[in-house]
C-alpha cells in the first residue's frame, strides 16, 4: 500500500479551495493569485506541498487497481478502514476535500466514480477464505450507497444520478456510466432481491448516456451547454470503458449500444490521438488554461481501450512510447508541461497507477494471444 501527493490535494485547503471556486466564477483578484500559485506549483510541486503542510494520501480505488498486478490481501483492511457510511450503505471517495464547479465535497463524501473500482475488486479478487465473507459484506452494502444518489433526471426509459449523495446543479455524463457499471455488478453478484431493480436502473442509465452523445460521437463532461463545460480524453475513455464493461457483464445485444460505443471510440481515435507525437491530446474543447501539454491519465485510459478492442499491436507500441516519455529511471511523472518538463513525480493516482494497471492487462493479453497461436 502506498501514499503519495496528488494534483488536487493542494486545493483541499479551505483558502485555496475557496480561491479556486472564486477563480471559476471569473473573479479578477482570484485569477492573479491562482496564476502565482500555479507558477510556484509548476516549479516545485513537492516542495510547495511540504511548505503548505499537505500530507501524503492513500487512495482505496487506486489500491483496488494495484491488486491486479501486485496482489496484496492486506488491501481488504484498507477497504474496511476507509469506508464512508451513507445511511445503511457504504462507498469510497477521496481522502481530502474537493472544491468543484459542481459543489464542495467533504473528505467523508463517497463518489460513484471511485466506488465501482473497489466493488469490482471485492467480487473478483481471489480473497482468502476468511476474507471472502467480509469482502462480500462490503460489496452488498454498496447498493444502499447507490440508492442514496440523487435523481437528477428520470423518465420512463432514462435515468441520471448525481456524482455523490449531495445536491448538485449539473449532471456529469461519465459518472452515470460508473453508476451503470456499479448496478450491473449488483445484477451479477448482488443479492436476489435487488437484481431486477438494479438491472432496470442499468438500462435507464445507459439510455440516458447514449442520449447525451453528440452527433460526431463525443460526450461533454456535463450534460448541458453552460459555461465551464469541456470535452477531454480520459473522461471520454471512461464512458466507453464502462459501457463495454456493462455490455460484457450483462451480455447485452443491442445495436444502438454497439453503435454508441463504436461511434465514441472512433471519435476518440480520430480526434484525441496525435499521430505525429504518438500521444493523446488532453482536450477537444476546454474551459481552462494551464501550463500542461500532455497528461498520463489520457494515455492510460486510451491504452485500456486499445486492449479492450483487442488492438494489441497498437497497444504495445503506444505503451512503450508513453513509458519513455513519462518515466525517468524508476520514477513516473503524471504530466508534461509547456517546457517539456516532466511534472508530478510519483503522484500515483493521477494516471500512474491506471497506466500500470492497463500495462499489466496488456501483458496478460499478449500472453493469452501467444497461447492461442
Amino acid at each position: 500500500m502506498s501514499f503519495s501527493y496528488d494534483p488536487y490535494d493542494i486545493w483541499s485547503t479551505e483558502f485555496l479551495g475557496r480561491l479556486k471556486i472564486s477563480y471559476t466564477k471569473g473573479n479578477f483578484f482570484s485569477k492573479i493569485l491562482i496564476v502565482c500559485i500555479g507558477i510556484l506549483e509548476l516549479i516545485a510541486p513537492v516542495s510547495f506541498r511540504r511548505i503548505l503542510g499537505i500530507k501524503l494520501s492513500q487512495f482505496p480505488h487506486i489500491e483496488a487497481m494495484k491488486l491486479f498486478y501486485e496482489g496484496d490481501n492486506k488491501t481488504l483492511l484498507l477497504f474496511n478502514d476507509s469506508t464512508i457510511k451513507i445511511n445503511k450503505g457504504i462507498g469510497w471517495g477521496l481522502p481530502f476535500k474537493w472544491f468543484s464547479k459542481n459543489g464542495i465535497y467533504d473528505c467523508d463524501t463517497p463518489y460513484v466514480t471511485n466506488t465501482p473500482y473497489i466493488m469490482e475488486a471485492l467480487v473478483k479478487w481471489n480473497w482468502q477464505d476468511e476474507d471472502r465473507t467480509s469482502a462480500y459484506h462490503l460489496f452488498y452494502s454498496t447498493w444502499f450507497f447507490l440508492d442514496s444518489l440523487k435523481i437528477l433526471y428520470s423518465s420512463e426509459k432514462e435515468l441520471a444520478l448525481s456524482y455523490a449523495p449531495i445536491n448538485e446543479p449539473r449532471m456529469v455524463v461519465n459518472a452515470n456510466t460508473y453508476a451503470a457499471f456499479a448496478y450491473a455488478l449488483h445484477v451479477v453478484y448482488g443479492k436476489d432481491a435487488i437484481k431486477e431493480p438494479s438491472k432496470e436502473r442499468v438500462f435507464k442509465l445507459i439510455n440516458w448516456v447514449m442520449g447525451q452523445q453528440q452527433k460526431e460521437g463525443s460526450w461533454y463532461y456535463y450534460a448541458d451547454n453552460d459555461a465551464g463545460n469541456f470535452i477531454d480524453c480520459f473522461h471520454s475513455c471512461f464512458i466507453i470503458k464502462n459501457l463495454l464493461k456493462v455490455r460484457k457483464l450483462l451480455t447485452i445485444e443491442d445495436p444502438h449500444l454497439d453503435h454508441s460505443i463504436n461511434h465514441g471510440w472512433d471519435f476518440i481515435k480520430n480526434n484525441f490521438y496525435d499521430n505525429k507525437k504518438g500521444l493523446c491530446q488532453r482536450f477537444i474543447k476546454k474551459d481552462i488554461k494551464d501550463p500542461f501539454v500532455w497528461d498520463l491519465y489520457d494515455q492510460a485510459e486510451y491504452l485500456g481501450l486499445l486492449i479492450d478492442f483487442n488492438l494489441l499491436e497498437e497497444a504495445n507500441i503506444f505503451s512503450e512510447h508513453t513509458e519513455k516519455i513519462f518515466k525517468k529511471g524508476d520514477d513516473w511523472y503524471c504530466k508534461i508541461d509547456i517546457f517539456g518538463r516532466r511534472w508530478g513525480k510519483n503522484f500515483m493516482r493521477w494516471g500512474i497507477v491506471p497506466f500500470l494497471y492497463h500495462k499489466a492487462r496488456l501483458t496478460r493479453a499478449n500472453n493469452d494471444a501467444l497461447c492461442a497461436e
